[in-house]
């Protein structure tokens, strides 16, 4: 059964006592931020405690000792049964040195503590030179491999009461010290860890599967304002649109494509124009997800052509054959005024497209509307050498989509280079029947 836990390290200083609040709430006095967090968030459910302590720190305060002034001063493990003799809490004991093998000890030794399924409480407070950075590591890599969540990450702001000789005199009731909720730090590395996956694969997946979660934890936090709903909502309602743009280049639904990219750029300046140190961090990023379509313009000649070549760019061989193929017909059918979603219309064009580069003589035509074919063939003459790398197309297409079943299938690398050397050869077509279109605008 998945558990709360807290994870924290022990460090070797003489800590004060003093409240820490998170949330208007407050702990009890106590020189241990972990025995506070442990209070203030066990609310959320029970919680066990992980401890990682040197053993120069487990000498000096997970243990009761006497201090030089011969006075008993409790230690963190004493500190915690007191608070709660029920508090299921280990100590790991981990090297004091800091070269690569003592940092490869500690990633194994936090590791081993997170049980499949974990939600995470990350106490850094008292982390040291590298142990935050590998700690950042470890938590990212239990969610991977663990299905490990993070609850929260959170910092004891001790030094807002000043230097710790000063706090001597600063009388207990104002000693208020607040927990700093950095768990936002984690979400820009999911959100960094989508994008850049996004980039490399055009798979919004992984933002939209962070933003729905973002949503749910928002809108079943009790304390979270109807601010902070609307700005995960919006971020969600962008991650779904890049999911929608996604699955229909995956699935070459050449006609939608254009108006959801156009969907998600206004989208996009919604989240831009949230003005929260929460989206702030992000602008890079969005900024980076808008370039992947920036070669989607006004032009709807265009952005035929760039449906084909955003798939080639992200490896999506077989929508890319198909999309070039089809968005070739559907260019000849807007130049042409026709209608580009009639089935009939859409056969008649590809065996006139087959009939004008193969010149099959009328009488061998098999065709429903051979007049209409007629007229085709006849318009498309001027416009025959660049139609040339169509019939290449169909053959890698048909061969594609029976799955490699026939005696003469192709190995799988020649379908990218196909794909890559075929977009290049249709660029001035689609270059070509963008300026006709603009010609006959004109005219009419």
């Amino acid at each position: 059964m998945a558990r709360n836990v807290l994870l924290s390290f022990l460090g070797l200083s003489d800590y004060k006592p003093c409240f820490y609040t998170y949330q208007g709430e407050t702990s009890s006095y106590t020189r241990f931020v972990q025995t506070a967090i442990y209070e203030l968030f066990k609310k959320d459910g029970e919680m066990d405690v992980v401890i990682f302590s040197t053993k120069e720190a487990e000498k000096n305060n997970w243990i009761d000792r006497v201090n030089e002034e011969n006075q008993l001063v409790e230690g963190l493990k004493t500190t915690f049964h007191r608070i709660d003799p029920k508090a299921n809490i280990k100590l790991v004991v981990i090297d004091s040195s800091q070269d690569e093998r003592a940092n490869w000890q500690l990633f194994d030794a936090i590791l081993n503590e997170i049980q499949e399924g974990d939600c995470i409480y990350f106490d850094i407070t008292h982390s040291f030179r590298t142990i935050p950075f590998v700690s950042l590591i470890v938590l990212n890599y239990a969610r991977l491999v663990k299905k490990a969540s993070i609850g929260k990450i959170m910092y004891g702001f001790f030094e807002k009461l000043g230097n710790p000789r000063k706090v001597d005199n600063i009388p207990a009731e104002k000693r208020l010290v607040p927990i700093i909720d950095v768990t936002n730090m984690a979400a820009l590395l999911d959100w960094t860890n989508g994008v850049d996956q996004f980039i490399r694969t055009g798979d919004a997946t992984v933002i939209q599967q962070f933003t729905s979660n973002e949503v749910k934890k928002i809108y079943t936090d009790p304390d979270s304002t109807i601010e902070e709903r609307k700005q995960v909502s919006e971020l969600r309602e962008l991650a779904n649109q890049l999911d929608m743009v996604g699955k229909l280049m995956q699935t070459a639904r050449s006609l939608q494509i254009a108006e959801e990219i156009k969907k998600f750029r206004e989208q996009l300046n919604k989240v831009r124009n949230i003005e929260t140190d929460t989206v702030k961090p992000l602008i890079p990023l969005l900024d980076e997800m808008e370039k992947k379509y920036e070669n989607f313009t006004e032009d709807p000649f265009q952005n035929l052509f760039a449906m084909a070549d955003w798939c080639e760019k992200n490896q999506l061989i077989q929508p890319g054959l198909t999309l070039l193929q089809e968005n070739v017909v559907t260019a000849i059918c807007r130049l042409f005024r026709l209608d580009e979603t009639n089935k009939n219309i859409r056969t008649d064009l590809h065996s006139a497209i087959r009939i004008l580069l193969e010149r099959i003589p009328e009488e061998d035509w098999q065709v429903k509307n051979p007049l209409f074919v007629a007229d085709i063939v006849e318009k498309l003459k001027p416009y025959r050498d660049l139609l040339k790398p169509f019939n290449p197309i169909t053959e890698y297409r048909n061969d594609i989509n029976h799955a490699g079943t026939r005696t003469d299938a192709r190995p799988p690398q020649k379908f990218y280079q196909q794909l890559s050397d075929s977009i290049q050869k249709f660029k001035p077509f689609f270059e070509e029947v963008s300026n006709l279109s603009k010609n006959y605008n004109l005219k009419e």
